[in-house]
Parts: C-alpha cells; sequence; structure tokens
C-alpha cells in the first residue's frame, strides 16, 4: 500500500533530498509543503482518509514555524505521527519539541549520503 508523507521545510534543496532519500526505500507519495501554515491548511481540507502517515517538519520556515505547526498538528490531530527533521542540534529544540508531542527529532546531516541512511531510517520505523 502506497503510504502518503507530508514534508514541510522552506528549503528546495532538503525537499529535493528528502523526496530522493524516502521514495527508494518506501512506496510512499510525499506532498510538499513551504511552510506549517500550508500544511494545516491542507490538513483542514482533506478528508481523514487523505490524513499522512507521517509528517516531517523542519523547525525554521517562514509564516508558521515548526514547533507552531507541531502545536496545531497535536492540538486537532493527536494521532498523526510528527518527526522533527531540522539542522537544529540545540538540545532545547529536542526537549521542546518532544513536549509538543512530536515522535522523535532527527538532525539533518550535512551530506547527502548520512542523509539517505537517516531517511531510509525513517522509512523503516514508520513504513513511510
Amino acid at each position: 500500500m502506497k503510504q502518503r508523507v507530508f514534508l514541510a521545510d522552506d528549503d528546495e534543496d532538503d525537499r529535493f533530498f528528502a523526496a530522493q532519500g524516502l521514495n527508494p526505500h518506501a512506496d510512499c507519495e510525499i506532498t510538499f509543503f513551504t511552510n506549517g501554515e500550508d500544511l494545516i491548511y491542507h490538513l483542514e481540507k482533506v478528508t481523514t482518509h487523505e490524513h499522512p502517515t507521517l509528517i516531517l517538519l523542519d523547525l525554521n520556515m517562514p509564516r508558521m514555524n515548526g514547533f507552531e505547526t507541531l502545536i496545531a498538528i497535536k492540538q486537532h490531530w493527536k494521532r498523526l505521527p510528527v518527526i522533527i527533521l531540522t539542522t537544529s542540534d540545540n538540545q532545547r529544540d529536542r526537549e521542546k519539541a518532544m513536549q509538543l508531542g512530536a515522535n522523535d527529532f532527527l538532525t539533518k546531516p550535512g551530506d547527502f549520503n548520512r542523509l539517505n541512511e537517516v531517511l531510509a531510517s525513517i522509512s523503516s520505523c514508520w513504513k513511510a
């Protein structure tokens, strides 16, 4: 069965590499958003049947950052799994994300091969 992944990240290169990294490991359909506001708007418009298997969120985005987006998701769609995938390695960011209900917090590595390993791990753990 095709898995549905929503990815919110304002960096075009990160979206491209995420798609490249996830697709070889799973049969998934990825929907991209450049900010959290667009992601929330989309979640409000789709049926429960169209909800994602997994949401990947960057923290640093315009209009609605990852923390604000996570809060909105967990207020309205508590059961949707959310992984923070960000360049931040700040322990406070990690703790805050987990307190707000993130299922995991992963720091994006600097090179594609390592990022691919992280995405493969996400695919196998979340069946995305």
